[in-house]
Formats: C-alpha cells, structure tokens, sequence
C-alpha cells in the first residue's frame, strides 16, 4: 500500500511539473510559482518597513557607513574588539555597489530581490544543461526555493547580504564564461567569508562539468579562472589587511571559536539535516557514485569543503545561515549524476522527492522561534498577523 502511495504521489507531481514544462515560457512560469509558493510559506517580516519593530535586526545603516567610507573599519579603536562594524570590513561587495551606483538601502534591496528570482532562474538553466529535461529543471526550482539559501533574497530585509552571496555563487557554476566566473567568485568572497571557504567546490563543480565520461578534468579553462578568482580575492584581502589596516577582530571569544561549539553542536542533529532538506539526496547520490568509480580524490575534496564550512558554521553563533553556504555542494552532486547518466525517471524521482522532503520540512523561519530578533519570516498569515499588530502600534 505504501509503495502504492507514493508511487501516486511521485505521478501526480510529475504530471504537474509536465503542465508547466510543455508551456512556451515554462521555468519564468516555474520560479513565478515557487517564489509563491516559498512566499506562502516563508513570508518575509514587512513589519521591518515600518520601523517600530524592535525584535528586528538592521544592517542598513552598517553597510551605509561602509559605502560612505569603505576603509572605515580601520584603526586602532577597533583592534581586539568584538564590534559588529569591524567584523563587516572584509564584506565590501555592498557597500562598493551601493557607493558606485549611488543608491541607498531601498536599491540594494531592490537589486537582492532581483537576484533571488535570477538565482532560481539559474538553478533551472543549471539542471537543464546538465540533465536535459524540464521536469528536473523544474523540480530542483521547486526544490531550491523551498531551501534557506533560495529564499534568502525574499526573506533577508536587514542587510544580512547572504543572497548576494548565493547568486554569485549559483552564477560561477551557471555560465562558461571566465570574466563571469572570476567576478562571481571574487564578488561572493568579498559579501561574506563563508562563501570563500566554500568556493573552492565551483572548482570541483568545472572539473566534474567537463570531464570526458572517464574521470574529471581539473585542468580547463573553468577550472583555472575559479581557482584563480580565489587567489585573487586572498591576494587583495591579504593587500587589504597589511596596505590598509582592515582586519576581523575575534573579541573575546565569547560569539566565535570553540566556546560556541558547546552551545551549538546539541542541535547539530536537527540544523544540519533541515539546511538542504530534501536536496540532500543529490550528495547522497553523488558520493555512492564516486565510491564505486572510486574517485577517491574528487570525494575526498567534496567532502573536506563541506566539512570545512560545516565546521566553521558551528563555531559561530548564526549556525543556520552559515550552513546555507553549502549550497554549492548541490550543484557539485548533480553534475556528478550527470556524469553518470543516471535515467531520466531516476533523475526525475530525485528532483521531485527532493522538493517534496524540502516542502514537508520547510525553512519557514531563521534561527529558532519568532521571538530571536535575527529571525527572519514565517507563514504568510501569521506575519500579515505581525505586521497589523505593529501597523497599529502607537
């Protein structure tokens, strides 16, 4: 009977996704409904608009100061101090984009929501290049947006930045072309430090892109501009530190490092599951395939990456979106199935369940309940709810 069930369900969400795969414009249609669809249940905090909301955290005027004075956290004051500002001085992408297209807040805003919808856009063009089928593209869609990193851009109205990090990553792996690669990569090293821990799988993402059908080609053209895009970003960071004095404090070691670990790794059973959800399969399904071509290296690589940001994700107290960053490692998975020329109804089955895990366990707000100021929307009902309640504030 049960197999009866979800052979059914796996049928009628198929027969949806062909729907809208046979109309003209189908992934436009596709990311319009996921979006919905995510919005529906992952509804953004609108009450940040009205500013009489306190349990929301801004940025806004961090990153405003920055744009005004990129070099602004350097200095002795804010040496060996655990200060917000002085941890963002590395972070430039922003308030470089805000300060040369001379717009406030309400533009970076703008443009991150536009990233999100591209990002979506781009995770169907990635599927669809390496799979050839529509249904998949549009399931990983589906899929992606149910996701914290592909709702990032929708629910994020407080400068956090993660969205702009994700989209350059989800363009380094999108297109071919080296410039494009090279400012994708260094523009998400320079939005956020964790995507320069997990840039190097945009390297094994090229080397699996392009390999001949015998084993992976880790020298391309690809390759070498990802690989090269990070030693740029170290080079100008490194530039950065020791020709203009910007520097991360670590404090007091009170918010970073291995006193947090204690404190985090009690939900690790929970948060590390919840972060790809469903889309967990595609990893699942790449390592089995590496284990038994035995490509000993690629894996090991896969898995020290995505180690490595999972490990520092803990050591943080923001471990949920520090662990979205391991988005890339989706993208280095479904190219290895493409590799191995999976079928398409095997491809199809792991797209869809992927998506349908991912929507039965959604992302529906950040860091724990509504109460945590850093948390980041919930069920459409309950913040048009929150958004009257403070509406009437007086």
């Amino acid at each position: 009977m049960l197999g009866e069930i979800y052979d059914a369900i796996m049928s009628r969400c198929g027969a949806a996704f062909g729907l809208i795969a046979g109309r003209r414009l189908w992934l436009a249609w596709g990311v319009v409904l996921a979006i919905a669809l995510s919005l529906f249940i992952s509804f953004p905090r609108i009450s940040f608009f009205l500013g009489t909301d306190a349990q929301i955290v801004n940025f806004w005027p961090v990153l405003e100061r920055q744009a005004a004075d990129p070099l602004a956290t350097a200095g002795e004051r804010y040496k060996d101090q655990a200060l917000h500002d002085a941890k963002l001085a590395f972070r430039l992408t922003l308030p470089l984009t805000m300060k040369v297209l001379h717009i406030d807040w309400r533009g970076l805003l703008a443009i991150q929501f536009g990233l999100g919808v591209l990002m979506l856009a781009l995770v169907g063009k990635i599927a669809m290049d390496l799979f050839g089928d529509r249904v998949v593209a549009l399931a990983s869609v589906f899929g992606v947006a149910s996701i914290y990193a592909g709702k990032a851009a929708f629910l994020q109205l407080g400068g956090m930045g993660d969205a702009y990090a994700f989209a350059f990553l989800t363009v380094a792996v999108a297109f071919r072309s080296p410039p494009v690669i090279a400012a994708a990569v260094i523009a998400a090293c320079f939005t956020d430090e964790r995507a320069v821990i997990v840039s190097p799988l945009v390297v094994v993402y090229w080397a699996m892109r392009n390999s001949d059908g015998r084993e992976p080609d880790w020298f391309n053209l690809q390759t070498f501009t990802a690989a090269g895009a990070i030693l740029v970003a170290g080079l100008i960071r490194l530039v950065l530190m020791f020709g203009y004095g910007l520097h991360i404090p670590i404090g007091t070691g009170k918010d970073v490092g291995f006193s947090v670990l204690p404190l985090n790794l009690p939900n690790a059973q929970y948060e590390l599951p919840h972060v790809l959800a469903g889309l967990w399969l595609w990893p699942l399904v790449a390592c089995i395939i590496l284990v038994r071509n035995r490509w000993w290296f690629s894996l090991l690589a896969i898995v020290g990456v995505t180690g490595a940001i999972v490990a520092a994700s803990f050591m943080v107290l923001d471990v949920e979106r520090s662990l979205a960053y391991t988005l890339p490692v989706l993208f280095v998975s479904m190219a290895i199935a493409a590799w191995a020329r999976l079928a398409r109804e095997d491809l199809r089955s792991i797209a869809i369940l992927g998506f349908l895990i991912s929507f039965a366990f959604p992302v529906n707000n950040l860091l724990g309940g509504v109460s945590n100021r850093y948390s980041e929307g919930n069920l459409m009902p309950v913040e048009l709810v929150r958004f009257f309640k403070y509406s009437t504030a007086r």
